[in-house]
């Protein structure tokens, strides 16, 4: 069942969801939760170089 998002952007603290700046904040979905998975992980590893850019897999 397609109901996984991805979300991603930049974060005041990147270890916290809730601290997303809403500027910058871009969704992308629904996928399968395997799919979303592989999407975040390349949203993280092509923003490597920016220790506040997060992406993270939410259901919906």
């Amino acid at each position: 069942m397609k109901n996984f998002y991805v979300i991603e952007g930049e974060h005041t603290n990147p270890n916290e969801i809730e601290t997303i700046l809403k500027n910058t904040e871009k969704k992308y979905g629904p996928f399968e939760e395997q799919e979303a998975t592989q999407i975040a992980k390349g949203l993280i590893q092509k923003n490597i170089d920016d220790f506040y850019h997060r992406a993270w897999v939410v259901k919906n």
